[in-house]
């Protein structure tokens, strides 16, 4: 009989959301209607979003062909599997079973990035039992550029939000329900880990409240997570002969550079800024509350994203776990501050202003996210014009150096050398380059695919995926340029042969 009250009263509540609420309907089903849009073109779409995507799915491929995955750096390939097993086993599965790499990967990010919508819900809902609050967090979430960007990308993030996400839903079940749930919060945290290694805010969020709570629960969870992570890594490390930790640890120290940091505060306070006063004004009453947990994560995960968003590479995708947590701590705030009775009543409190820096924050976001959907659809277009100018050299069964991740999905070849993270590994002295530069220098490569015109200056940025200068060089006196293909990167793509051999430029063996 109770469950059947609290059925109808949840019932009722919705109803009234219905009645009350045209905004907040109006917010959700054009959140809907944007997610729609982006997970429509991401089927559609038959190359990369990202450079990181294509090579991600190269990887991927290699896995679902040969078995192999995180290589020793010594010998080609040379690329960095720079994430952990859980993505790549996924999708090689699913590319077993038919699906494309590409697609497989954006349809498992979908999946998450929906489990994600409903993670939110469920959260705001167990926290505040407020259907207006929940809604109000669905679809700030889903008018969100991170999210719908990044949502639909055949990469990690995504998947390992939703997994981390999980493990901190479960916590809070634990905290507000008394359920005996923390061992399935360390799975989720773990399954996070090892998805992607950087998602450690919601594991440590969860050590750190339990050890004021509750200090035995705290290092059972402790022990958890770091036994059965840690001899997780000990145990693939080993296998793989350090090849794991080579990739997922060494391999993937970028360079620091203050400017990479300037670039995403900057995103953040054109994308994010308008629901930090939001969470503000609710920081008083939340540490007072089981909330408290949200807002220590929030500060962690922001925390992360600072130690971590100054490496050369990085791109808004480190900003998707601190923009789903200010998410849900900004519709905390509104329940602590009573937003919505106020505003529901026709209050003139000054509480009810904060309807303000919600509505910038939704059109903000909708600018943007048109922006790169409609940017997204472009780029396909041009992707695929580049692709089939290609198809001569991509048909060809020689051996094929080149710096474009797409056409080597497209070609379902590997990466025999990943340029950026290859040149960073031998500027830093972790790789012999001597073997490919005699390669390049005994023209083995049939073709080398560049996105620079070596006939003028080197672009210096270090984040343009090119060789060191060493095999740029060896490239210009050994090579010679045989065709522009113009695409969405850069300038496009800069085909070169061999010189011997070649007659009028024209791309054709004699």
């Amino acid at each position: 009989m109770i469950s059947q009250m609290k059925t109808l009263g949840q019932i009722g509540a919705k109803a009234q959301v219905m009645r009350n609420s045209p905004i907040l309907l109006l917010a959700c089903a054009v959140a809907i209607i944007v997610v729609l849009c982006h997970i429509g073109v991401a089927l559609w779409a038959e190359n990369e979003f990202t450079q990181p995507e294509g090579v991600v799915a190269t990887q991927i491929l290699s896995l679902a062909e040969k078995g192999s995955l995180y290589y020793d750096l010594k010998q080609y390939p040379y690329t960095v599997c720079a994430y952990m097993p859980i993505f790549y086993l996924t999708v090689a599965g699913m590319n077993h079973l038919g699906v494309p790499v590409l697609t497989g990967g954006r349809i498992l990010s979908i999946l998450a990035l929906s489990w994600l919508f409903f993670l939110i819900w469920k959260i705001l809902i167990l926290y505040t039992e407020d259907p207006f609050c929940s809604m109000t967090g669905v679809a700030l979430a889903g008018m969100t550029q991170l999210l719908l960007g990044w949502g639909i990308v055949g990469q990690v993030d995504t998947l390992a939000v939703a997994l981390t996400l999980t493990a901190f839903y479960q916590y809070s079940r634990y905290r507000v329900l008394g359920e005996n749930c923390l061992d399935r919060a360390a799975f989720f945290a773990v399954a996070g880990l090892f998805t992607k290694q950087t998602v450690l805010s919601a594991p440590l969020v969860i050590f750190l409240v339990l050890l004021l709570e509750s200090p035995k629960q705290a290092l059972r969870f402790a022990t958890i997570v770091g036994g059965i992570g840690g001899a997780m890594v000990l145990t693939l490390n080993t296998l793989m002969h350090g090849r794991f930790l080579e990739n997922t640890v060494f391999g993937n120290m970028n360079p620091i550079a203050l400017y990479k940091l300037q670039v995403h505060l900057e995103y953040m306070a054109i994308a994010l800024l308008p629901l930090i006063p939001v969470v503000a004004v609710g920081v008083k009453q939340a540490i007072r509350s089981p909330m408290r947990a949200a807002f220590l994560y929030l500060g962690i995960a922001l925390t992360v994203l600072l130690l971590t968003a100054g490496k050369v590479g990085s791109d808004s995708n480190y900003q998707i776990e601190t923009a789903v947590v200010l998410i849900l701590c900004a519709c905390l705030s509104l329940h602590l501050v009573n937003f919505y009775g106020l505003s529901l009543g026709g209050s003139k409190k000054w509480v009810t202003l904060l309807m303000l820096p919600l509505g910038l924050y939704a059109l903000q976001n909708l600018r943007i996210s048109g922006s790169g959907l409609l940017e997204r659809i472009v780029r396909e277009q041009s992707f695929r014009a580049q692709i089939q100018g290609l198809d001569p050299f991509l048909r060809s069964t020689g051996l094929l150096l080149s710096a474009d991740s797409n056409l080597l999905v497209r070609a379902k070849r590997r990466f025999e050398v990943e340029p950026l993270i290859y040149r960073m590994l031998v500027e830093a002295g972790r790789i012999d380059d001597s073997i490919v530069l005699q390669d390049i220098k005994n023209a083995k490569f049939q073709t080398v695919i560049l996105y620079e015109d070596l006939a003028q200056i080197t672009d210096e940025d270090p984040e343009i995926p090119r060789l060191p200068r060493a095999q740029t060089d060896a490239i210009r006196n050994r090579y010679r340029f045989v065709k522009h293909l113009p695409g969405p990167y850069l300038g496009g793509l800069y085909v070169y042969q061999p010189a011997v051999g070649l007659e009028h430029g024209d791309g054709n063996w004699h």
